[in-house]
């Protein structure tokens, strides 16, 4: 958090010294979806029922959408991941779905962005991704809808602060059974 007020700083700092050069963009303090192509854009699509969810389709999803499927499942995991991740650490989408699969579990891809949302769509040619509906939050700033919407998952008060969410509550792999969380990890 503190880092994106810095960028946010420094953007504001060099509009006022550079008054000419005031076109900046700063990516991932939105949700980037003014970013997408059409093409890209067409891909996404309201959540109805997750019955009808198609493969290599992008679902805006809200809370209680999920908490209502969640309790529908045995066992399932919610990973809420950054699609534009690169590196090393980023492990293809498949690995995921096929841990979840060899587990009994059924996995719900949520992404916080639309930042990378081709090379993600890219990778889902099996199974449907999800994307946080920050509509739902009613904000554009990407740090506070996800944490509005991490904090709804493990059944904190929506507004509580990141730095009073308990360290067992913070990862990107949620771990449910009929609805009630287990656990929270970020390595599967």
């Amino acid at each position: 958090m503190k880092a994106i007020r810095i960028y946010a700083l420094l953007a504001l700092m060099m509009t006022l010294a550079f008054p000419s050069c005031a076109i900046i963009e700063v990516n991932g303090l939105g949700n980037d979806y003014k970013d997408l192509t059409e093409s890209q854009k067409a891909l996404v699509r309201p959540l109805e029922r997750f019955e009808d969810a198609q493969p290599g389709l992008v679902y805006k999803l809200t809370m209680p959408m999920l908490k209502e499927e969640l309790e529908k499942q045995p066992k399932a995991i919610v990973r809420v991941f950054n699609p534009a991740c690169r590196g090393n650490a980023c492990k293809p989408l498949s690995s995921f779905q096929q841990y979840a699969q060899e587990n009994g579990y059924v996995l719900y891809q949520v992404m916080i962005s639309y930042a990378g949302l081709g090379d993600a769509v890219a990778q889902s040619a099996e199974f449907p991704l999800f994307v946080i509906d920050n509509d739902y939050y009613r904000t554009s700033l990407q740090p506070l809808y996800v944490r509005y919407f991490t904090n709804e998952l493990v059944g904190l008060p929506r507004k509580t602060k990141e730095r009073d969410v308990p360290e067992e509550l913070v990862g990107q792999f949620y771990f449910f059974e009929e609805g009630r969380l287990m656990k929270v990890t970020d390595e599967l």
